[in-house]
């Protein structure tokens, strides 16, 4: 089961809240990754049942979305997860950065800490459709917004997410300011950076587009 979140027309925001709706949504990830950049039809059946049980066991502290377009079909996905402490982050496992040591190097102790993860958007399917190609941006901005609205709710909230090297280079531009806190490297088809970034890194994001939430 999903929830709508907003209509906008050509497209709509959804958040899901039943496990049942997660195996559609990681197929959906890994058609991305293995297809858009690596140009791979097939991507390994045990990789997709490892993310499933991975979405399954971090529902109950995560908030994901989904937007669709007109037909029903996904074209994007974003997950913001708060950290239990004792999970063990992607951040850990494929880029060694030592999350509870890191954190006791800030200048204060976070209230809560999200890792963003799960983020895929097909391009080839926004390209073909006019309407979605004009709102490309928007629906970029839209998925960042709601998977970081709950980092804005305490100034010293953090978060921490693998990106990509080509959108890490763009994110100033739209107000995100995060760190790069480890060696990029080749992941899931594409350079990967790790990052984390604060309260304040998001603030201007937040102020430019408050009204996709309205």
């Amino acid at each position: 089961m999903k929830k709508l979140v907003k209509n906008y027309g050509d497209f709509s925001l959804w958040e899901i809240t039943e496990r049942n709706e997660l195996q559609q949504i990681d197929r959906f990830i890994l058609h991305i990754y293995y297809y858009h950049h690596l140009k791979q039809r097939n991507y390994p059946q045990k990789e997709l049942r490892n993310m499933i049980l991975e979405d399954i066991k971090a529902l109950p502290n995560s908030s994901f979305y989904v937007i669709t377009d007109e037909e029903e079909e996904i074209v994007g996905t974003i997950k913001s997860e708060l950290w239990d402490n004792n999970t063990t982050l992607a951040i850990e496992k494929d880029f060694l950065v030592n999350v509870k040591y890191f954190i006791q190097g800030l200048h204060q102790n976070p209230q809560k800490i999200f890792h963003i993860g799960r983020f895929a958007i097909d391009q080839d399917k926004i390209r073909k459709k006019t309407a979605l190609r004009k709102k490309r941006i928007t629906i970029l901005k839209l998925l960042m917004y709601y998977a970081l609205l709950p980092v804005t709710e305490n100034n010293s909230n953090i978060f921490f997410c693998e990106c990509d090297q080509k959108l890490y280079l763009k994110l100033s531009i739209m107000g995100l300011y995060p760190h790069v806190i480890g060696t990029s490297k080749f992941c899931m088809g594409s350079q990967t950076v790790p990052i984390y970034c604060d309260n304040a890194g998001i603030k201007d994001f937040f102020n430019q587009n408050k009204h996709l939430s309205h």
